[in-house]
């Protein structure tokens, strides 16, 4: 009987693409091309991006997952069925890249099961062609939707996500009167004096969610200070590359024209507050800009945790070092310190557990190093979808009692070698902490030595250190080694 392949399937629907067949029709495609072909697609191999522009695959991240699945070792599976080549990549150079590595490093091909190809060169020829009409057409409709939504936005009409305060009725914004007030809120405290963080801060505390349901930051509070649309504008770039979280995310090109909403700000608070805001950026970009150039090789830069909500530690523009998540109003608590005092504490920790042999070491692996035990799992995991296969094909009638016990026997030996070996891999090996100790102590001594430059300790400290958490409350850190 011919062995069953272990098959993925991709699934995509585009945003753009009315005629697209939905995500749950391709897959039932996929699957009835998948079982005249002897092919099976177990259910943790149908990766699908839902309404995502196929342009690029790094938008995509069911199909970056489907790639990473792909170089795994032993490959996963041996085929990955797409509906139309188009769903796989409309970039063609993007389509070769992906391909050819599919191909050379895993011996996995691409099968379109609505576009079969003869095989040989001239098939290689045909699906050249198929995936040079679908890029075409791909950038030809971009073009074309700028073009329809350029000359909306001339009439005033907008075509972007509608941002708090409003909503769309009959495609055309109306005021959202609750998100409104929020917005008129933010606008007063503002002009009052009251700092972006403070108002962020503010929003959060109150359990106002952003439009799309999120945490206020920082800069989603200068975005709602610095759009036009609350005074009856529509701001628009026909090429798409601007960034209007920045304050100067505007290119020459950017369109703004009076709108067809209604406002929800005078025009003499709105201006008044982009005065203050040009005034509040050019303060934070100046400590910013300094801060960074004080902080270029810090000791304990990426290795500092908040206690209270995990973020890293990073230096402040006046000495010290303060949770990131609250300098962007995401945290409660400030875990500011000066950087002297915190090198201090740490040092003369590592130095106490070391000598008191009261270390917490984890084992992690170096960089590079293969991962045999997720590689196992992920064996074990597609030998039981064979031995479930196995039985649907007996329950089916396709295999006879006497093959179903035969296939089923050897499933059942391949998974008990694999769980022995995974329990072998997955076993505790007890850490020798005194022999890490005696390892470590001589790079103390280059820690406290003023001479060696910060970025070289940095680099020290992270050979032996997994992360540094540390308490403002107690002004104590709990150290994880890694050996």
């Amino acid at each position: 009987m011919e062995q069953k392949k272990i098959g993925a399937a991709y699934i995509r629907v585009s945003t753009d693409d009315q005629l697209d067949y939905s995500p749950e029709s391709q897959i039932k495609l996929i699957q009835d091309y998948a079982k005249k072909n002897n092919i099976v697609i177990p259910e943790e191999f149908i990766f699908r991006d839902d309404g995502i522009s196929g342009r690029s695959a790094k938008k995509r991240p069911g199909f970056l997952r489907m790639i990473a699945a792909a170089k795994e070792k032993p490959r996963p599976f041996e085929v990955i069925l797409v509906w139309k080549f188009s769903r796989f990549a409309r970039n063609q150079e993007e389509s070769v890249v992906y391909k050819s590595l599919l191909k050379k490093e895993a011996g996995i091909d691409v099968v379109s099961i609505s576009e079969p190809l003869i095989e040989g060169p001239f098939g290689g020829l045909i699906e050249r062609i198929i995936e040079w009409f679908d890029a075409f057409y791909s950038v030809n409709l971009g073009t074309e939707v700028r073009r329809g939504m350029t000359e909306r936005v001339r009439q005033g009409g907008a075509v972007s996500t509608a941002p708090i305060g409003y909503t769309y009725k009959d495609r055309k914004l109306v005021v959202e009167p609750q998100e409104a007030e929020v917005v008129r809120m933010i606008y007063r405290d503002f002009l009052s004096g009251s700092a972006v963080m403070a108002i962020t801060k503010k929003l959060n505390s109150l359990g106002i969610k952003t439009k799309r349901g999120g945490a206020w930051e920082n800069r989603t509070v200068r975005y709602v200070l610095t759009n036009p649309v609350y005074i009856g504008r529509v701001r628009w770039s026909p090429e798409g590359t601007n960034d209007y979280h920045k304050t100067d995310g505007w290119n020459d090109k950017t369109m703004l024209v009076a709108g067809a909403h209604e406002a929800i700000l005078s025009e003499a608070d709105f201006y008044a507050a982009q005065e203050a805001v040009e005034t509040y950026v050019r303060r934070y970009k100046g400590n910013a800009d300094r801060a960074q150039r004080e902080s270029a090789g810090m000791m304990l830069q990426g290795l500092v945790k908040c206690s209270t909500c995990g973020g890293t530690l990073s230096r402040t523009g006046n000495g010290g070092m303060n949770c990131v998540r609250y300098t962007h109003g995401k945290c409660t608590e400030s875990h500011y310190i000066t950087v002297g005092k915190l090198e201090e504490i740490v040092l003369t920790g590592i130095e106490l557990q070391l000598n008191n042999l009261q270390a917490e070491i984890i084992r992690r692996e170096m960089p590079g190093a293969e991962d045999q035990a997720a590689v196992l799992r992920q064996q074990l995991k597609r030998e039981e979808t064979i031995l479930q296969k196995c039985k649907a094909a007996y329950l089916a009638g396709a295999d006879t009692l006497e093959e179903y016990k035969e296939n089923k026997a050897a499933c059942k030996e391949r998974i008990k070698r694999i769980q022995e070996l995974l329990a072998e891999q997955e076993k505790e090996k007890p850490v020798d902490v005194q022999a890490f100790a005696e390892r470590t102590r001589p790079v103390l001594a280059q820690l406290r030595d003023a001479a060696v430059p910060p970025e070289k300790k940095n680099q020290l400290l992270r050979s032996f250190v997994d992360r540094i958490i540390f308490d403002n409350k107690t002004k104590t850190v709990t150290i994880v080694y890694y050996e």
